[in-house]
């Protein structure tokens, strides 16, 4: 989320103040102020400026002082608090997935900085990204393709990086950064050190900046390591934003992620000497960007972005030597405008349109010749959208939006058919603030995913299961999307000044229900008789639709400000069936409870909170499913931001799993790390 602040005016308003006012209950700490007054904000993950408090879909937001008291390693340790949102895969990063009310990893869709990420890859993590280098974090709840296209079934997780403006202090123009952590349950160092600043005329700033984590195995709650999990990282940003008279800005950002281990090929399980690899995983992100801003014209405020993505693992197997690579390469192109017509105060419509373009260029080869398990392949997506927010009075604003989606998809290996489709999706949300306190929504979002190159095309062999027993994969070309159709209702409470001034109270309930039709499934059929795709022995695997779902539930979110404490309360709940056979949904995760409290100190800089994570057991689970126990967490933190003298210096301290919790994780073949005492220096002049 960005705020524009009048401090700058070149492009760099971006000021993480009373985002606490607007974010769920375990979305934020309390900020040092509250009462605070908000303009209009951007919501990235909504692709519109208003409050966040009346839009309505679900989003959950993060600011950088969130994100510099959790101390992340990776991105899932931002994510595992919010509502709805569970981090599966394990302690290593490359692992690691997210889910979203439900629905796996490969149905939500990642960015940064508004370019997409589609790196998808069996038993890895999507995304690759240092999150010291970020300065906020959204995640918006439900289908979300009139807006985005593929992917967006359900969620989004949107990630922004930092700019100088979320650095310097008031007054300042140029600075600079030092930072060292280190984290006990695997013996990790962080080193960061950045420059950033803004020219005297304010049309231009600037930022560089570096990390270095070095992680040795991580240890677990039963007190043992987990083998073959610790890493090497470098990762660097480099970005700038040059307003040559206030009104156009053009960016540039460049961003590098660099690690190397030894892991197993699926980091989702223990390490063997069979599975074991090499891994290096580099990923570079390039985006250029335009931005018009005139605060006389309302009826021209167009952006452009242009990204390339590009992904690359190489993973050495130790036992023999094969080199796998793997590489995803994504060049995308954003074109928005926004017009805004008649009396916001009366009835009035912002309209948002624009055109999406992307193309995944997929590359996998093993030993130097083409891998039939991760195929070569193109997929060209074109979309056309367009959203109008009606201000129907000042308290009524209902939301149409519809979107056009074109997408081919085509395998560089002969005899496999090109596949080709279109999708319209559809959204219409309704915000009512029947008083200046009380709010209601209502919404119907749909969403689709386009099949990948991998679940279309992939061939070779899956597993052996003998001398002359193997499985095959066998590629299926007529796949069609997967659809989601979403129904959502919920109503808001804000009230300030409740019982002191300054202080401020917060309620908010969602109830959904989202219809999931044709899931792509891989299915595997073993057999030692010969099928079609295989004259031996060993059976068959491929991609299918073969199901539909449905997934039903409801957040509650309540918290509490006042000047020296805040406390806080979330409830998410999910159930999932298969439509066909009324058989629970493995991927739907146990109900979970989430409290938050701290006290702050204005005086002395000093914040101390504690969040307790009570997570109930898993028994919903189809028939060969595996379910889970019960268990409770509870992590510590502090921060001291001392003034005067030492203004400048900050200090975050932190204790992850306090006692030491023994457990493991629904849908996680790996148990959760131990007892974690970590601490952070940051120094900034």
């Amino acid at each position: 989320m960005s705020i524009r602040s009048p401090r700058h005016t070149a492009g760099l308003g971006r000021l993480p103040i009373g985002l606490a006012l607007l974010a769920p209950v375990g979305s934020l700490p309390a900020q040092e102020t509250t009462g605070v007054s908000l303009p209009a904000i951007e919501v990235t993950a909504a692709r519109t400026e208003r409050d966040a408090f009346e839009i309505p879909e679900s989003v959950s937001l993060l600011d950088r002082p969130a994100i510099e008291r959790e101390q992340p390693t990776n991105l899932g340790d931002l994510l595992e608090d919010l509502p709805n949102v569970a981090i599966g895969g394990g302690p290593r990063g490359q692992g690691q997935t997210v889910n979203i009310r439900g629905l796996s990893d490969e149905r939500i869709l990642f960015l940064i900085d508004g370019a997409r990420q589609n790196f998808a890859r069996g038993h890895s993590t999507r995304i690759f990204i240092e999150p010291d280098l970020l300065r906020q974090v959204e995640v918006l709840r439900g289908p979300a393709s009139a807006l985005w296209g593929s992917g967006a079934m359900g969620g989004v997780v949107a990630l922004g990086t930092l700019d100088a403006a979320d650095l310097l202090r008031e007054d300042q123009t140029f600075g600079g950064r030092v930072r060292l952590g280190y984290q006990g349950a695997s013996d990790q160092w962080l080193t960061n050190a950045g420059i950033y600043g803004v020219t005297a005329d304010g049309r231009l700033d600037y930022l560089v900046d570096l990390a270095y984590r070095d992680a040795g195995d991580v240890r677990l709650g039963d007190g043992t390591d987990l083998t073959h999990s610790g890493f090497e990282r470098v990762s660097g940003l480099a970005k700038g934003t040059w307003s040559p008279d206030g009104i156009n800005s053009f960016g540039l950002s460049v961003m590098a992620f660099d690690q190397d281990g030894a892991i197993p090929s699926n980091p989702q399980t223990e390490a063997t000497d069979d599975t074991l690899v090499d891994n290096s995983t580099r990923q570079q992100n390039l985006t250029l960007s335009y931005r018009h801003e005139d605060p006389d014209q309302t009826y021209l405020r167009p952006s452009a972005l242009f990204y390339r993505n590009t992904t690359d693992i190489e993973e050495r197997r130790r036992s023999d030597g094969r080199l796998d690579e793997t590489r995803l390469e994504t060049l995308g192109l954003d074109l928005r405008n926004s017009t805004n017509l008649g009396d916001p105060e009366r009835i009035g419509h912002v309209l948002t349109y624009g055109l999406d373009y992307y193309q995944d260029q997929v590359d996998g080869e093993r030993n130097g010749r083409p891998r039939d398990t991760y195929p070569d392949g193109e997929t060209r997506v074109l979309g056309l959208y367009l959203q109008d927010e009606i201000r129907l009075a000042r308290r009524w604003t209902l939301t149409p939006g519809l979107r056009w989606d074109s997408f081919r998809s085509q395998a560089e290996a002969a005899g496999l058919e090109t596949n080709e489709d279109e999708a319209f999706s559809a959204k219409l949300g309704l915000d009512v603030a029947a008083t200046d306190w009380l709010s209601f929504q209502a919404s119907y979002n749909e969403a689709f995913r386009a099949p990948n190159a991998t679940e279309l095309f992939v061939s070779g062999t899956h597993f052996t299961c003998g001398r002359t027993c193997a499985n095959l994969f066998v590629p299926n070309p007529d796949l069609k999307p997967e659809k989601a159709h979403n129904t959502e209702i919920g109503l808001r409470l804000r009230e300030q000044d409740l019982f002191t001034t300054g202080d401020e109270g917060r309620f908010q309930v969602r109830a959904f229900r989202n219809d999931v039709t044709d899931f792509i499934d891989q299915i595997v059929n073993f057999t030692m008789r010969p099928v079609e795709g295989n004259s031996g022995s060993g059976g068959i695997t491929g991609f299918r639709n073969v199901r539909d779902a449905k997934l039903e539930g409801f957040e509650l979110e309540a918290d509490y400000e006042a000047r020296h404490w805040w406390a806080g309360i979330a409830y998410a709940r999910t159930r999932g069936e298969d439509d066909r056979t009324g058989e629970p949904l493995a991927s739907v995760q146990p109900d979970t409870w989430t409290l938050k409290a701290g006290l702050r100190f204005p005086a002395q800089g000093v914040r101390v909170g504690w969040t307790g994570r009570f997570v109930a057991a898993q028994n919903a689970v189809p028939e060969d499913g595996t379910p889970s126990d019960s268990y409770a967490i509870h992590d510590l933190w502090l921060t001291w931001k001392p003034a005067d003298r030492l203004a400048g210096l900050s200090l975050e301290l932190g204790v992850d799993n306090l006692l030491d919790e023994d457990y493991q994780p629904y849908l996680s073949s790996l148990k959760a790390p131990g007892r974690n005492i970590k601490a952070m220096v940051n120094y900034r002049f």
